[in-house]
């Protein structure tokens, strides 16, 4: 006959108890859910991502490029702060999915690359101030360390890696748009081995063509711009082919449409670099997959000229340039 004294604890009283004390820990016991804490039966651990400081750091990072950026006050500052909450969010999101605290990443970044916590009191001493260093530059010298930096995300998960190519192509095309000159590059031209670029040469090869045609029907200011992107471009087909002296561009790419008027050349450019951007994008991930360290640095590079010509000639500059 059951046990009717309703003063003894039932079964399940009884577990939920058990769970309580395997849960208590959390609060009671001290013991604490971060990567470094010792391993303790039944309480989860999570292993950090890999490469997850350089990711956290690059997710705060973006909102402080974004403060620099609406600074300045200008059209172009106004775009770059829009790309930059665009890529924090994107980064954001991704990193907690794979379980990185939030806390972490909305921790304030400092000018240097620091974090402090949310909600940290600032000191009560004003401090001193320095030389007065324009919005600009101090944008464009940002922008250009962080560009010059992709190949310390060589070790994060595969799936990122052209993600990040094209982000720091951003960064790349700001600086040069910002400063007029291009980011230090840290290795020398050319693909990696293996990358497989023939699809990146052809379109390298067709735009060029294009930028030729456009040229020859430029005039004044249209043609010295039309001349400088044609530069770009051939510059881009040599990187392509690993330095070697390339062939003359072959004759016979069919245009687009007729080019007769300013507005035809203007379209021309747009829709020819365009094209090669995306191109570009798409080939990112064999780039990469072939050699980490130098395909991010060559991505960075090569679609970051094209997009700063896309730019020149009208396409909003994209957070992640390339991609979709």
């Amino acid at each position: 006959m059951p046990d009717l004294d309703a003063r003894r604890p039932g079964r399940r009283l009884l577990l939920a108890g058990v769970g309580a004390v395997l849960l208590a820990p959390v609060s009671g016991c001290g013991i604490r859910l971060e990567d470094d804490a010792p391993r303790v039966p039944l309480v989860p651990t999570r292993p950090p991502l890999a490469g997850e400081a350089a990711l956290v750091a690059l997710t705060r990072d973006c909102l402080h490029l974004a403060g620099l950026a609406e600074a300045l006050a200008t059209p172009l500052g106004r775009d770059l702060a829009t790309l930059h909450r665009r890529q924090h969010t994107v980064l954001r999101t991704t990193l907690v999915a794979r379980r990185v605290p939030a806390a972490d990443l909305d921790a304030t970044a400092s000018p240097t690359g620091s974090a402090t916590p949310t909600g940290t009191a600032t000191p009560t001493t004003a401090p001193t101030p320095g030389p007065t260093v324009p919005p600009a530059s101090s944008l464009g010298a940002a922008e250009a360390e962080a560009a010059a930096g992709a190949s310390r995300f060589s070790a994060v998960d595969a799936d990122l890696l052209a993600p990040l190519a094209a982000l720091h192509a951003q960064r790349w095309a700001a600086a040069r748009l910002l400063t007029g000159s291009a980011p230090a590059r840290p290795v020398a031209a050319g693909p990696p081995d293996g990358a497989g670029t023939d699809a990146l040469v052809a379109a390298a090869d067709t735009a060029t063509y294009l930028a030729e045609v456009g040229t020859a029907r430029s005039t004044g200011a249209r043609r010295r711009r039309a001349e400088a992107t044609l530069a770009a471009l051939r510059d881009l087909r040599a990187d392509l082919r690993s330095g070697e002296d390339p062939p003359q561009v072959a004759l016979g790419h069919p245009l687009p449409f007729p080019v007769r008027t300013a507005a035809d050349v203007d379209r021309l450019f747009l829709e020819s670099l365009t094209s090669l951007r995306a191109t570009l994008g798409g080939g990112l991930a064999g780039l990469v997959a072939a050699d980490p360290v130098t395909g991010l640095v060559a991505g960075t590079c090569w679609l970051g000229v094209v997009e700063v010509e896309a730019h020149r000639w009208g396409a909003p500059l994209a957070p992640f340039p390339g991609l979709t």
